[in-house]
C-alpha cells in the first residue's frame, strides 16, 4: 500500500537535557536537569504543495479532459481520463492504472447529461493537505464544478463547489493550496463574474480555511473565460491572471499580485481568451502569454505559405511583478505549411481556447509554449511548440502523432 508523502514531522524529543546553572537535584549529572517533555506532533507545510500525485506514489499522473465524450450514450456529456505514472512511465493501456471519471462515476454526484461538457478544464493539486494531489472538474456551462480527491487508491469520492471555471495555487505562500472559483454573476444572459477564494486546506466538504470575495467590482461587468495561477514576482506565493470578455468581440487580460490581504489587481492588457503563465526565460520568475489570436503571416516564404499566423504578447515577470508600465511584447508564429486547417469552430474563428500551455519539455528550465497552429482547433493535430529559452527562441510546427 502507499503511503502519503510526510507533510509533518516530529517536534521535540522523548526528553531535553537542559544544562542549567543550578545546584545538583539528584536527579541528573551536576550542574543539569533531565526534563521530560511530551511528544509533540506538529503540522508542517510541505515546502511545495502536492500537485501531480494523485495517489502518492511519487509519480506524477496524466489527466485527459474530454468535454465532448459520449456516456451513456448522452452526446457530449463529458469525462476526464487519469493515466497513473509509475517507474516504467505512464499506465497506457493498463486498464488497472488509470480512471474514467465521469457523472456516472461512482462518488460523483449527478448523472450525465447531454451537452454539459463535464471535464471541459481540469484543474489539480492538493486541496485538503492530506499529501495526495485532489481534480477539480468543471463543465461548458454552469453546473457546478466537482472535487474528486486523491488517495492511496488513487481518485475517489466526490464534492461539488459551486463554479464554472476553477484553478488552484498557493496564493498566500503557506505551502497550502488554495481554490479559486468562478462563476457566472447573472443568469439572465448578461456578462459578469462572481468570483471567491476558498484559503486552503479545503476539507472534503468543501468547506475551506475562509473564503473572500475576488474583485466583485472589477468583475461584475465581464465573462471570465480563462487564466492561470503562478509566481510572477518571486516572493513565495502564487499570482492569478485572469482572461475575460470586456466588450463585443473585445478580451481582456488581467493580472492580480498575491498579497498578505488577498490577491490585487496591478495590470490590465488588451488580449485573447486564453492566457499561461510560466517562466519562459529561465530566470526565477513566471511571465504571462496570451494568445492574442491570428493575423496574416508578415514574411511568407517557402516553408510558410503566407496563411494567417498566430501572434502571443509577453509580459515578463520580475521581483516587482507585472504592473500597468510593464511592457508587452509580441511574438508572431508563422502558419504551418503540413496543409489546410481542418474545418469546425476552431478553426473558424481562428482561437486556441484553454489549449495553450507553458511546459518545460525539454528540461532546459525554461518553459515551452505550446497551442494549435493558427486556425486549427485544439486536439485536431498540428501545433506551435515555441521555446522560451533566448538562444533556443524560434519557433517549430510539430504533427502529433
Amino acid at each position: 500500500m502507499n503511503s502519503p508523502r510526510p507533510r509533518t514531522r516530529w517536534a521535540g524529543a522523548l526528553a531535553v537535557v537542559v544544562l542549567a546553572l543550578v545546584a545538583p537535584t539528584g536527579r541528573g549529572p551536576a550542574g543539569a536537569t533531565t526534563v521530560p517533555v511530551t511528544p509533540a506532533f506538529v503540522p508542517v507545510p510541505a515546502a511545495s504543495p502536492v500537485r501531480e500525485d494523485f495517489d502518492g506514489d511519487g509519480y506524477p499522473d496524466l489527466v485527459v479532459a474530454d468535454g465532448t465524450a459520449t456516456v451513456g450514450g448522452r452526446r457530449g456529456a463529458g469525462r476526464v481520463t487519469v493515466l497513473y505514472g509509475g517507474p516504467d512511465g505512464l499506465s497506457v493501456g493498463d486498464a488497472g492504472r488509470r480512471a474514467e471519471i465521469s457523472r456516472a462515476t461512482r462518488g460523483v454526484p449527478g448523472a450525465p447529461v447531454a451537452g454539459e461538457g463535464f471535464g471541459s478544464r481540469a484543474a489539480r493539486g492538493d486541496l485538503d493537505a492530506d499529501g495526495y494531489a485532489d481534480l477539480v472538474v468543471t463543465t461548458a456551462g454552469t453546473s457546478d464544478a466537482v472535487i474528486v480527491w486523491g488517495g492511496p487508491h488513487g481518485l475517489s469520492g466526490a464534492t461539488s463547489v459551486p463554479a464554472a471555471i476553477a484553478w488552484t495555487g498557493d496564493l498566500d505562500g503557506d505551502g497550502l493550496l488554495d481554490l479559486v472559483l468562478l462563476r457566472p454573476a447573472r443568469g439572465d444572459g448578461a456578462p459578469g463574474t462572481r468570483a471567491t477564494v476558498r484559503t486552503g486546506p479545503v476539507r472534503r466538504t468543501g468547506v475551506p480555511a475562509r473564503e473572500a470575495a475576488l474583485d466583485p467590482g472589477g468583475l461584475a461587468h465581464v465573462e471570465v473565460v480563462g487564466g492561470a495561477t503562478g509566481d510572477v514576482d518571486g516572493d513565495g506565493r502564487d499570482d492569478l491572471v485572469l482572461s475575460a470578455r470586456c466588450g463585443a468581440g473585445a478580451f481582456c487580460t488581467y493580472v492580480y499580485r498575491s498579497t498578505g490581504s488577498g490577491p490585487v489587481r496591478t495590470a490590465g492588457h488588451r488580449g485573447g481568451p486564453a492566457v499561461a503563465v510560466g517562466d519562459l526565460d529561465g530566470d526565477g520568475y513566471a511571465d504571462v502569454v496570451v494568445d492574442a489570436g491570428t493575423r496574416a503571416d508578415p514574411a511568407p516564404d517557402a516553408a510558410h505559405d503566407g496563411g494567417p499566423a498566430r501572434r502571443f504578447d509577453v509580459a515578463h515577470g520580475s521581483a516587482a511583478g507585472i504592473g500597468e508600465r510593464v511592457a508587452w511584447t509580441s511574438v508572431t508564429v508563422p502558419p504551418t505549411s503540413e496543409g489546410p486547417a481542418p474545418s469546425g469552430a476552431g478553426a473558424r474563428d481562428g482561437r486556441s481556447g484553454a489549449a495553450v500551455a507553458l511546459l518545460d519539455t525539454d528540461a532546459d528550465g525554461c518553459a515551452n509554449l505550446a497551442a494549435p497552429a493558427a486556425g486549427e482547433a485544439a486536439g485536431d493535430g498540428t501545433f506551435r511548440a515555441l521555446s522560451g529559452c533566448p538562444e533556443a527562441a524560434a519557433a517549430n510546427a510539430v504533427r502529433r502523432r
